[in-house]
């Protein structure tokens, strides 16, 4: 019996290894390309709110980033723009903010009412849901 009962332990800790390899596994795939999905996630983002809105560092243009820290936020411009948005605009310019500074985009969306990522996502239209959803897969920290 406790032959048979050492083979079920085994068993058991080889698909509990087994299973957190294949999950790992899947983490690592997800992440490997993290990089490039956030900063075309970000190209897109900035499109929406409005090139004008950012400062690109070392490039003409937003759309030759290789990096996301060539496109940053324009930090004096977006707190102008907040102050003649509609509220989706405003809680959609907050969440996307809120990748590049936490508190910053915080207290944008909690100008417009918006107390957390519920809140964000009944405030969104589609294709910024889509954008929000797409940051906050592949972000791995600024």
């Amino acid at each position: 019996m406790n032959q048979q009962a050492n083979s079920i332990r085994q068993e058991e800790q080889g698909d509990i290894a087994a299973s957190y390899k294949a999950q790992r596994a899947k983490i690592m795939n997800h992440y490997a390309n993290a990089t490039e999905r956030f900063l075309a996630a970000w190209i897109q983002a900035i499109e929406h709110i409005g090139p004008e809105y950012f400062e690109c560092k070392g490039i003409d243009n937003f759309n030759e980033a290789t990096d996301r820290d060539q496109i940053r936020p324009d930090w004096d411009a977006i707190e102008q723009r907040i102050n003649v948005c509609s509220i989706g605009e405003g809680v959609f310019i907050g969440a996307v903010m809120s990748f590049f500074n936490g508190q910053w985009g915080a207290g944008i969306c909690h100008c417009f009412g918006c107390h957390g990522i519920g809140d964000a996502a009944n405030r969104l239209e589609l294709d910024e849901l889509k954008i929000v959803i797409e940051l906050m897969s592949s972000h791995i920290g600024w």
